[in-house]
This record gives C-alpha cells, sequence and structure tokens, in this order.
C-alpha cells in the first residue's frame, strides 16, 4: 500500500529507520523532527520551520520501524495549515512484532485553507498500532469556525497486506452547516492490546451531549470515533479511549512531553 499524491515531485519527504533503541533521521523540506534522548522507546516529535504549512508547502513523513521495536510519532504542537493549498503525507511501516504510538497534536486549518492528509499504517501480522487523528473547527476566537475553503484528510491501515480501514473526512464549504455544534473530531485506531477497553467508551449520547463517542471492532482492533463541541473536550476522551493501548505498550505519550 503505496500512497502516491499528485505532483509527487515536489513532495519534500522526511524519513525515519527506528531500532530498538536507536533510530536514523533524514529531514527535509520545511519539515523538522527532533530525536529527544529519553528512558524506553526512540520518539519522533515533528516541528515545522514556518510554524505550520504554508501555500504550496507538500509534505511527507516516511517511517520504519524494525521488528520488535517501539516508536512514539508525536507533533511539537498543534499542526497549522495556513490559507492557500497543502499537502501532508505519513507513511508508517511496521515490523513483525513492532509497534507504533501516533499521537500528533490537532491540525487546526485557517481561514481559506485547502488542505489533503494522507495517514497510512502498514502492519505486520503481529504488529501493534496506536493511532489518534484529530481535526479542529480551525482558530474559533478569531471568528474562523470551519472556515477553511477545504479539508481532506484519509487514515488507511493494512494489516499482513490486506487493507483493514479506510477513514475519510471530507468537508468543504458546507462544513459549519454539517458541523453543526460539534469543534473538533477525532479518530482512533487501536490495534492489538487494549482494544476491547477502547471500545468500551463508545455509549449512546444523551441528547445535546457535549463529547459524543462511537466505536466500531475490526479485527484485532477498533476505531473510534469522537466528535465534541470543544477542541479540549475531544483531545481528553481521545486520550482516554487509547490509555490503555498506550499502557500495553509500556509508554504514556502525555505524561512528560518534554
Amino acid at each position: 500500500m503505496r500512497y502516491r499524491p499528485a505532483h509527487a515531485e515536489m513532495e519534500q519527504v522526511a524519513r525515519v529507520v527506528v531500532d530498538r533503541t536507536v533510530l536514523r533521521a533524514l529531514q527535509a523540506g520545511p519539515l523538522r523532527l527532533v530525536c529527544p534522548r529519553r528512558p524506553g522507546p526512540p520518539w519522533v516529535v515533528t516541528s515545522s520551520l514556518g510554524g505550520g504549512l504554508v501555500d504550496g508547502d507538500a509534505v511527507a513523513l516516511e517511517v520504519e520501524i524494525v521488528p520488535g521495536a517501539t516508536c512514539v510519532i508525536a507533533s511539537q504542537a498543534s499542526q497549522k495549515v495556513y490559507r492557500g493549498r497543502t499537502r501532508q503525507r505519513t507513511h508508517v511501516r511496521i515490523g513483525e512484532g513492532g509497534a507504533a504510538i501516533v499521537v500528533p497534536d490537532p491540525v487546526v486549518p485557517f481561514r481559506g485553507a485547502a488542505f489533503v492528509q494522507d495517514s497510512s499504517f502498514e502492519l505486520a501480522a503481529s504488529a501493534s498500532l496506536v493511532a489518534v487523528d484529530t481535526l479542529t473547527a480551525g482558530r474559533v476566537a478569531h471568528g474562523e469556525r470551519w472556515a477553511a475553503t477545504e479539508i481532506d484528510s484519509t487514515l488507511r491501515v493494512e494489516v499482513a497486506g490486506r487493507p483493514l480501514v479506510i477513514d475519510r473526512v471530507s468537508l468543504g464549504a458546507d462544513a459549519p452547516a454539517r458541523m453543526r455544534r460539534f469543534d473538533a473530531l477525532a479518530t482512533c485506531v487501536v490495534i492489538g492490546a487494549g482494544a476491547e477497553q477502547a471500545l468500551a467508551h463508545s455509549a449512546a449520547p444523551a441528547p445535546g451531549a457535549s463529547v459524543v463517542i462511537a466505536g466500531s471492532p475490526i479485527a484485532n482492533g477498533a476505531v473510534i470515533r469522537i466528535a465534541g463541541t470543544r477542541v479540549e473536550l475531544v483531545t481528553e476522551a481521545a486520550r482516554d479511549v487509547v490509555r490503555d493501548a498506550c499502557a500495553a505498550l509500556g509508554v504514556d505519550p502525555w505524561a512528560r512531553r518534554w
């Protein structure tokens, strides 16, 4: 499973190879990688030279996790997407017995942003994954609620060469009407230990609920979708959903970020 975006020749690709205790990183374009030294598995923390994606940016992060290794992939701050057309791709390949915890901060699209995102995960049969992808309405305090021109975000998971999850969010000018009272959306994917606990957070929402959580079982895993009236409610709910799965992998990615 290889995603090839249009205008791929313009794409700036950063690549990381993760071993059991070390990683090798090659940075590219405006995408910057911080690899903090700390006990436990290696971390890859993404950041940007311009503080976000600007018109014309097409960036990609490709991560190869060798068999038996674990890696945490996070971000230094929320992903700001400025006015103009931008593209972001993440591809993570996980070997047998390996694991990835992918928990970037939320995407914040500005007014006039046209943002395309593709996150794909290629797992060996015995690999594990915890992934959280969060989209927000934008700079609500500045009057930019769902004011982006386009938001197109796709999350794909393949296990042992077979597609397991294809989840897409596509929003345009009608986003304020479609999203109604909700200011943020999150998709959580858990493959391996902790999936059952993640599904337990799903419940029938009360009328007018500030947070709605709906789960779907998949082979050896779960997909949980969260919508909330405030960003912090969605991020807190997402952390609760995947906390047991992260603990099973021996990592709390929010205990001490830096």
